[in-house]
């Protein structure tokens, strides 16, 4: 491969990785400058989790819904922006869910048991 090869393929992997977390990286970044008070650790996270969950998310709902490649990018804006704040809250009801689990599992086999005699 070629000096100019190789400055091409990094230019193309540069454009690539700025198209698919270009628009949740904004999102994030506008969410931070509403939040004021934010240390530079906080606002590292936040920009980092709202760039991951809007991409998963993003690209997800695109396939599943059949979105137009244009309102993925500006839902990915969206979901960049509140990503940071719903994601706690939806970790800590997973997490609630599943503990109730194993108990909601036994009470359905005890009910279609019926009673012991």
């Amino acid at each position: 491969m070629t000096v100019q090869e190789l400055i091409d393929a990094g230019i193309n992997l540069a454009g690539a990785v700025i198209a698919a977390i270009g628009p949740a990286a904004m999102g994030s970044a506008v969410a931070q400058a509403w939040k004021p008070g934010l240390s530079w650790r906080q606002r590292i996270v936040q920009w980092v989790v709202g760039i991951c969950v809007s991409y998963f998310v993003t690209r997800a709902l695109g396939v599943w819904l059949g979105w137009h490649e244009f309102v993925s990018q500006a839902m990915g804006f969206v979901i960049g922006m509140v990503a940071f704040e719903v994601a706690p809250r939806f970790v800590k009801a997973a997490g609630d869910t599943a503990a109730q689990l194993p108990d909601a599992i036994k009470d359905y086999f005890l009910k279609r048991k019926g009673p012991s005699a």
